[in-house]
């Protein structure tokens, strides 16, 4: 700060009220910055993992006579091959039935004698291209035992949830801030409390509230951006971690909801997003204190 052309230095570098609040920043910043590329990660990962899903159909055929299924099998195959919209449908091997019934089942062997369904998977080319409703009924009437699954049901479950932990999410970031918000002013007002007569004495030499609050901007400044760099690199080395234990869990919506390394660029936004609360939040909390000592 400056006064009269010198540079006049009333705050201590390093005040013992003030000492942890980089690191009480940085903490906050860490919670903020998982929240946040939870968050964005989720969001990303269930579009994607409903598009997928929103492009493809499955047909189920239960019948107890194995001849009359294989025999509804075909029409059913002839009819989807048929349809517009449809790139592709083909019978699931006897293995892959087994493989999406092991988490249910267990590991089963093939000679357990276990009367499986026929699964067919159709892939359209997209969520609009087939007229679900009357693929259905075209579908039954080829071959009664048939099932046709959308997805619709199940993924609108899945969507609430994700919608669900996304307000929470939102929720918590904004806890957050407004947390590290009242830590600031608490900071704020002890640094006034401790500096009181000093602030006093400037103000009877004739400095302005502006140079003094300026003193102060420039701590919380410093404050934030290296709180903000602590929090964001502990975040973003916790993130990288989580992605790298999670790398050979496979392509499910654990993994689809990772954020991606190329995604967390903006992450280096954030120790200057908090530089700029803290200095403002300090600015306003300062500037109003020294209006009621006037």
């Amino acid at each position: 700060m400056t006064m009269w052309g010198r540079t006049l230095q009333f705050l201590p570098k390093q005040h013992q009220r003030e000492g942890l609040l980089p690191w009480v920043i940085g903490v906050m910043l860490f919670l903020c910055t998982l929240a946040l590329a939870s968050g964005l990660a989720l969001g990303r990962g269930i579009d994607r993992w409903s598009e997928g899903l929103s492009s493809n159909l499955t047909v189920q055929i239960v019948a107890e006579d194995e001849v009359e299924r294989q025999t509804q099998t075909e029409k059913a195959l002839t009819l989807l091959r048929a349809t517009p919209g449809v790139t592709s449908a083909y019978v699931l091997a006897e293995a892959d039935v087994l493989d999406l019934l092991s988490p249910w089942l267990g590991d089963v062997p093939f000679d357990a004698g276990l009367p499986l369904p026929t699964l067919i998977d159709v892939t359209i080319s997209g969520p609009e291209a087939v007229h679900i409703e009357g693929l259905k009924t075209r579908l039954v009437a080829a071959a009664p035992a048939a099932q046709l699954d959308d997805h619709q049901a199940w993924m609108t479950q899945v969507l609430n949830l994700a919608a669900t932990v996304q307000l929470i999410l939102i929720g918590i970031v904004l806890m957050v801030v407004l947390s590290t918000v009242a830590i600031v002013i608490f900071g704020c007002r002890a640094g006034l409390a401790t500096h009181r007569e000093s602030i006093e004495i400037m103000h009877l030499m004739g400095a302005e509230d502006s140079m003094i609050s300026r003193a102060f901007d420039e701590r919380y400044l410093a404050h934030g951006l290296k709180g903000g760099i602590v929090g964001v690199m502990l975040a973003a080395g916790t993130l990288y971690l989580i992605g790298h234990l999670a790398e050979e869990m496979g392509q499910g919506l654990i993994t689809a909801t990772l954020p991606e390394a190329n995604s967390l660029l903006w992450l280096s936004l954030l120790p200057l997003f908090s530089a700029i609360i803290t200095m403002v939040t300090a600015r306003i909390t300062v500037r109003r204190a020294l209006s009621q000592l006037m």
